[in-house]
């Protein structure tokens, strides 16, 4: 029986799953749901094929939230759509390593076997789109921002940016509310924004000033002959627009396959130049004179690039720790490099990142970091860390011959 007040259409099948049929947890998984498409103005729900969690370090959740996972195992929750998982708040092979604690990792453990006997698939990284097929047009549920802005502006997927909690109900459901990005008509860019002034600064940080100038809305990016450098480091790029502003989705002029042909007519304009940039910076980070140590991998590293770290380091002597942090599936492709690099000194860690796990237990309390993401939330936790290009890490780990 529908909710008392519901204003979103149901189909046969979708009103079983409210009305208890296909199990207790399903039922109050479609509740929830319903509600928030009731109070988005959803008009119906819509079929996924994906979801993807994320907020599922121990670190995050808790106890509270570790027991509401159970809870749901028990009632017999099963994903109804192929689920993936974002970072834990430790390495699950190598957490001692890392400085965590017997509780803390029991409980993580317990959270992660929870959510893989209802069926997710435990790629524990913030990268899924490296590792899912995924077509334009596909209806996700998401959360992670990086995902979320990758997924639908260089795909061409539509997932809003959903709340871990949500998404994880979504899937188990496999609907979504029909609002926001999965609708045509809130695909379409409401501000252009001219970033060819800022070409000689790095793209996460440019991505960390176009969402901090623009905050919402759909920008359209103009980047003429920066673009090069914004495909080199687009999901740095994407990832730093998500950290500071709300904005699930961007046009970039030639990269992403919803942009029109010709920037839009009619619509607010913004430029960035290197000035206003750099200002942006001077808010999440602060020059170090010796930090603790350089961490990469925010977002996750990918294979390709753990092979151009290792061709950068290779046979050198590092001056500083350098901590590296990506997924098991980009590992046991690059097993050898990782060894390799292992071999060096440089400390490699899967399952987890730099913003979801304990720096402090590794005895890292000020960081380098090339990430305007990695900046903003390290920063917010109380770490001082100074934001560089992966180039100029590269060089403080070895000198001026990179």
């Amino acid at each position: 029986m529908p909710l008392r007040g519901v204003r979103v259409y149901l189909t046969r099948e979708e009103e079983k799953i409210l009305e208890g049929e296909m199990g207790e947890a399903a039922r109050i998984a479609m509740e929830a749901v319903v509600r928030v498409g009731e109070s988005l103005g959803a008009e119906r729900l819509v079929e996924i094929s994906r979801a993807h969690i994320s907020g599922i370090s121990y670190k995050n959740v808790g106890e509270a939230g570790r027991q509401f996972i159970e809870r749901l195992r028990r009632l017999g929750a099963k994903f109804s759509v192929p689920t993936t998982v974002n970072p834990a708040g430790m390495d699950t092979c190598k957490w001692r390593s890392m400085g965590v604690g017997e509780e803390f990792a029991r409980a993580q453990l317990a959270l992660l076997e929870d959510l893989e006997a209802m069926g997710a698939e435990l790629i524990l990284t913030c990268t899924p789109y490296f590792y899912v097929e995924l077509r334009a047009g596909d209806h996700l549920a998401w959360s992670e921002s990086n995902a979320v802005l990758y997924a639908n502006s260089v795909i061409g997927a539509r997932t809003n940016r959903e709340g871990g909690p949500l998404a994880l109900l979504e899937g188990l459901v496999g609907r979504a509310p029909y609002v926001g990005l999965h609708l045509d008509e809130e695909r379409e860019p409401t501000v252009l924004v001219d970033v060819r002034g800022a070409r000689g600064i790095d793209p996460a940080l440019v991505g960390y000033a176009v969402g901090y100038y623009v905050e919402k809305g759909i920008p359209y990016v103009t980047a003429g002959s920066f673009k090069s450098a914004l495909e080199s480091r687009l999901k740095e790029f994407l990832a730093a627009v998500g950290a500071s502003s709300s904005i699930g989705l961007v046009l970039i002029e030639g990269i992403s396959p919803e942009a029109p042909r010709e920037p839009p007519l009619g619509t607010e304009k913004i430029s960035l130049d290197e000035e206003e940039v750099r200002e942006v910076k001077e808010r999440i980070s602060t020059p170090l004179g010796e930090p603790d140590a350089i961490l990469l991998g925010c977002p996750h590293l990918s294979a390709g690039e753990l092979l151009e770290i290792h061709e950068a380091l290779a046979g050198r002597r590092l001056r500083r720790r350098l901590v590296l942090f990506t997924s098991r599936k980009a590992i046991a492709e690059r097993m050898r490099e990782v060894r390799a690099l292992e071999a060096l000194g440089v400390e490699v860690y899967a399952d987890t990142c730099m913003v979801v796990s304990e720096l402090s237990k590794m005895g890292i309390y000020t960081a380098v970091v090339d990430s305007a993401k990695a900046a903003y939330y390290l920063s917010s936790q109380g770490y001082e860390v100074e934001l560089v290009s992966r180039e100029e890490a590269l060089r403080m780990l070895i000198g001026n011959n990179v």
